[in-house]
């Protein structure tokens, strides 16, 4: 059953499933960037990944899409995409987190849902800010302050440009769902190939243009490289496309919450970390403002 013109798509279980694989997705990135960077500039790896989403992207639209799209709309499109999903969250976020601590930069990433939420209100049809979607954020974001701790935010303010330039990472995550959503139809091998060009082109002109100094990557770092470039870049991609066409920009921005609750998890898993009842709190905040944010459309 399809919605109204101009109302709200209905969550299914699909949608929710959607989400969960990719905050899975994402949330395991964090261990394998470590991996990565061990060895190479962090930009330097991030052009690496891309150079490999690119390929694989680009190998499926010739395969499946029976080519690249030819439609200047849709690449004018991938162009602000690939600038405000990839190209310049990369580098502010990288930037930034190089001296703040972790746990300040998950509540700065945190801001993105809400920001969502704002954009979506004005660009996004069937999207308003509705007291309960505003609930729903609101008590996912507690959920977030809960998970890393309150005592993060007393960092807050110390080293404002960094701070300023993850929070602006966040932002940039926000304009590029809304953009997906408001993106021309294309099939989905042709808007990720687009956005995976020029997503590598742009992130190569920074590696230039900081004249950063290049080394051949170990094993570790070329294995890296290739899960976040086809796993967590290429095909997550395709996911979020898929996702963000049925569903709405705030709805999809919930990842931001979800990420680094799959991140504690894979901590554990990997890690043998211990899953703390303040992870276990944290994660039904988030999941609880997902249910009251989206109650009403529920089927």
């Amino acid at each position: 059953m399809s919605s109204a013109p101009g109302a709200a798509p209905p969550v299914r279980p699909r949608h929710v499933a959607l989400l969960l694989v990719l905050a899975g997705i994402w949330g395991s990135s964090f261990f394998v960037i470590k991996i990565g960077v061990a060895d190479i500039p962090a930009l330097n790896f991030t052009a690496l990944r891309l150079m490999l989403a690119m390929t694989g992207a680009v190998l499926v639209s010739l395969v499946i899409g029976r080519g690249l799209s030819r439609d200047p709309v849709l690449w004018r499109a991938a162009f602000f995409f690939g600038l405000f999903g990839n190209a310049l969250p990369f580098f502010l976020i990288s930037w930034g987190v190089e001296a703040i601590d972790s746990a300040l930069a998950a509540i700065l990433m945190a801001t993105m849902p809400l920001c969502t939420a704002v954009l979506a209100h004005f660009f996004a049809a069937g999207d308003r800010l509705t007291p309960p979607k505003a609930t729903g954020v609101g008590l996912g974001f507690c959920g977030i302050v809960v998970l890393v701790g309150p005592a993060a935010l007393q960092g807050l303010g110390g080293e404002l440009p960094r701070q300023l330039a993850t929070a602006g990472g966040a932002v940039c995550y926000a304009i590029s769902v809304v953009l997906a959503r408001n993106a021309p139809p294309a099939p989905l091998a042709h808007k990720v190939s687009a956005t995976m060009i020029w997503s590598c082109l742009l992130v190569l002109a920074g590696a230039l243009v900081t004249a950063t100094p290049w080394q051949v990557p170990t094993v570790e770092t070329i294995v890296a490289a290739a899960y976040l470039g086809l796993v967590a870049t290429a095909f997550a991609n395709v996911v979020f496309f898929h996702l963000v066409s049925q569903q709405t920009p705030s709805f999809v921005a919930f990842l931001n919450y979800l990420i680094p609750v799959f991140g504690i998890g894979f901590g554990a898993v990997i890690l043998d970390e211990a899953i703390t009842l303040q992870a276990v709190g944290a994660l039904a905040m988030i999941l609880g403002g997902i249910f009251i944010a989206s109650r009403r459309r529920l089927t």
